[in-house]
């Protein structure tokens, strides 16, 4: 029975990150430029994860997880990540939520993060129980980070509005959509049920290499179908056409698994689950993945935008994706 409420909660979790757009690319652009409401729904979903694990942790006689300590392997493995995802056009949630709105393109990206997984394994960096401190120090970057975000929409008169395309879901509304997903997730992280879309990569990628795939694993087959509901029912679908030169996903989906693994983790855990923790490791790549972000956006406006569009290989430009102008 607990099995099947899990399952339920991730249909939903999915069904909230459609709705929001949801995407670390996007927001992280969205900031570029002059945006916040993205990055206010990635940041906060994270603080509202944390304060229900918080509560948890309380309630359960002040129990620990365990977390990591940054390397340079999190550093180089984070800037990858960005930099692959800056030019797939999408983190895992962002490209995930895309096929599940018809653009069959992403099917490269998907096979490149489970043969990425397959390639290239390496020893987990030790962990030790949550620190105090650590967590201190994270989640105090993390609600500074909300509140100067908040502060900056609200010198420019901004309202939260994470999605463009669904103006009704703004303000309170989107804030108590966050809140509910932000326990969800809270309570799924003690499920133990793999339900993120890295996991799901992950586990398949392990699975070519002769790792019996866990019967678990098929749980997180709910975030896509939650996606799905969620672009039927508003009947947004828009699919694409696929063409040779989009075979340029399948390598960049391969980095961006590549990147995760040296990284402990894709976006999705970083946010999810280990910044929330007050995972130091976490806090250190998921700024990596940024600053890889930003650089290959920059380097998009600069001269290789020009070379990149006369091969037709050219990312989605910053307004694509956020859905508003510069």
């Amino acid at each position: 029975m607990i099995t099947v409420f899990a399952v339920a909660a991730i249909l939903v979790v999915g069904a909230a990150l459609a709705l929001s757009q949801f995407c670390l690319v996007r927001s992280v652009l969205g900031v570029r430029t002059g945006e916040f409401s993205a990055a206010r729904c990635v940041v906060g979903l994270s603080v509202l994860i944390a304060i229900t694990l918080l509560v948890m942790a309380r309630w359960r006689g002040g129990e620990t997880m365990p977390t990591y300590s940054p390397q340079l392997s999190v550093l180089l493995g984070g800037l990858l990540f960005g930099i692959a995802a800056r030019a797939n056009g999408g983190c895992f949630v962002g490209t995930l939520n895309g096929l599940c709105k018809g653009d069959w393109r992403r099917l490269f990206t998907v096979a490149g993060w489970i043969l990425g997984y397959a390639l290239l394994r390496v020893p987990p960096i030790p962990s030790h129980p949550q620190s105090a401190g650590e967590v201190a120090l994270v989640l105090g970057g993390l609600g500074g980070l909300l509140w100067w975000l908040t502060r900056q929409a609200r010198k420019r008169g901004q309202g939260f509005v994470p999605n463009p395309a669904e103006p009704h879901l703004k303000g309170s509304l989107a804030w108590a959509l966050m809140l509910t997903t932000g326990i969800l997730m809270g309570l799924l992280l003690h499920s133990g049920l793999p339900w993120d879309p890295s996991s799901l990569a992950k586990a398949l990628g392990h699975s070519l290499r002769g790792t019996p795939l866990p019967p678990a694993t098929g749980a997180a087959l709910a975030i896509p179908l939650g996606m799905a509901l969620v672009h039927g029912l508003r009947r947004d679908w828009q699919p694409g056409t696929i063409t040779a030169k989009d075979g340029l996903l399948l390598p960049l989906g391969m980095l961006m698994a590549i990147g995760s693994v040296w990284g402990m983790g894709a976006n999705d855990s970083y946010l999810f689950l280990y910044v929330p923790l007050g995972s130091l490791h976490a806090a250190f790549g998921l700024s990596a993945m940024a600053a890889g972000i930003v650089l290959t956006d920059w380097l998009g406006n600069c001269g290789a935008a020009s070379w990149l569009q006369s091969r037709h290989l050219a990312p989605p430009t910053a307004e694509r994706l956020t859905g508003w102008k510069r």
